[in-house]
């Protein structure tokens, strides 16, 4: 039988993705498909079904919500897309061949709610389940593959360019020091009026971008600057390069996402490395929810939400025994504020049946990173406590 050993991110760009399994031997992000002649291990992000012309733009269309037809006919999004991973993740097999996947991370730009349900759903029908998946912005993977170089890299901000498909982006990494754990933030910066100048006036793209670069990092401290993208690869990048290098390192490459992913699937599991810091954005929760329970002999803590996860990726259900306590008592732990709250919510629906008479089945969602809905159903206890069909509701601002 196959171990699950292997580490593997996945970028999933619109017309090339990038596979990478992490090397623990070398702490580094083994590419697969790397060749002489394709060095950055680029995989068309394209699909051919019963023996059709490949479908090229399928993952752009699903991110935009458009049909995506075969023979005429509209195909699902998540068949298509399952069908992309299936033959993709394969490749790991030619290098590791009595390996399988232990934590998978799929990056890709412009992850959202329904983008992130769709990837998960494919990757369900492939026995991936969120266990062993995470999604992931591409910008919180460049925060991973930056923390795992040498400190020396990131003692202060650390800046990033990446110009795809005439498309200009800049990203900063921040780390609030004085916060424990460190708080990791990274910061957008759309570069778009840029980038549209450089592709009208190609004789002085130089010029162009060393301006746009100087009018952003200008009296700033930043330890390194990367940059990623096809649109590094010309000529003219030589030289505006030399001179962004006085003062900070500067490093140019096109794995760097896909290293990141790799990275953070290490995180994912026991063998973490970065333990003392908090990645955060817009999109994740601010604070650790959990609840007081006695399972499997002990007493302790059950964490339903993890401070840092995105609140669009957050489902948590489980089933719970009252033992007398006519409340649930839920711990809400700030991360930035260190503030620890009691919220206590009752089980008046039960009421009589609260002294292990009674199943409940809680499930936590969010509505946005501030708003939690806890949701408590009456699951009923055996033939002699049948369920009330009772479902109640309680609103948690986490903040």
């Amino acid at each position: 039988m196959s171990k699950r050993t292997l580490l593997v991110g996945l970028d999933l760009g619109e017309r090339y993705s990038q596979l990478a399994v992490y090397d623990p031997a070398r702490v580094e992000a083994d590419l697969m498909c790397q060749t002489e002649e394709n060095p950055e291990g680029y995989i068309e992000t394209s699909v051919s079904l019963e023996g059709k012309e490949p479908i090229r733009d399928f993952w752009s269309r699903i991110k935009e919500g458009r049909t995506i037809e075969v023979d005429g006919r509209e195909s699902s999004p998540v068949n298509v897309l399952a069908y992309f991973f299936r033959k993709t993740l394969a490749l790991t097999r030619k290098k590791y061949p009595s390996e399988t996947i232990k934590q998978l991370v799929v990056t890709t730009e412009g992850v959202s709610e329904p983008i992130a349900a769709i990837i998960y759903e494919a990757l369900a029908k492939l026995n991936i389940n969120k266990d062993r998946a995470l999604v992931m912005e591409r910008k919180q993977c460049f925060a991973y593959y930056v923390m795992y170089q040498s400190k020396e890299l990131w003692t202060n901000d650390v800046g990033l360019f990446d110009y795809h498909d005439r498309v200009l982006n800049y990203y900063q990494l921040q780390l609030d020091r004085r916060k424990t754990p460190v708080l990791v933030s990274v910061h957008h910066r759309p570069l778009q009026d840029a980038a549209d100048m450089m592709e009208k006036d190609p004789e002085h793209k130089g010029v162009l971008f060393e301006n746009a670069v100087q009018g952003l990092i200008h009296k700033q401290i930043l330890s390194s600057l990367y940059m990623t993208g096809e649109g590094f690869e010309e000529e003219w990048c030589q030289d505006v390069f030399k001179q962004l290098c006085v003062g900070r390192r500067l490093f140019l490459g096109n794995n760097l996402f896909v290293s990141g992913a790799c990275f953070a699937a290490r995180e994912m599991g026991e063998d973490r490395r970065l333990q003392e810091y908090l990645m955060m954005d817009e999109n994740m929760v601010s604070s650790r929810i959990t609840m007081d329970i006695y399972r499997h002999g002990k007493q302790g803590d059950c964490v339903l939400v993890k401070a840092g996860e995105p609140w669009f990726q957050v489902k948590k259900e489980l089933e719970v025994i009252p033992d007398g306590d006519e409340e649930l008592c839920l711990r809400i732990y700030n991360a930035f504020t260190k503030e620890d709250k009691k919220i206590l919510v009752e089980l008046e629906p039960v009421q009589g049946r609260v002294d292990r008479h009674c199943r409940l089945g809680l499930k936590l969602l969010f509505t946005d990173a501030h708003t939690c809905v806890l949701t408590i159903r009456d699951m009923g206890f055996g033939e002699e406590y049948p369920s009330s069909n009772r479902i109640w509701e309680k609103v948690l601002q986490i903040d």
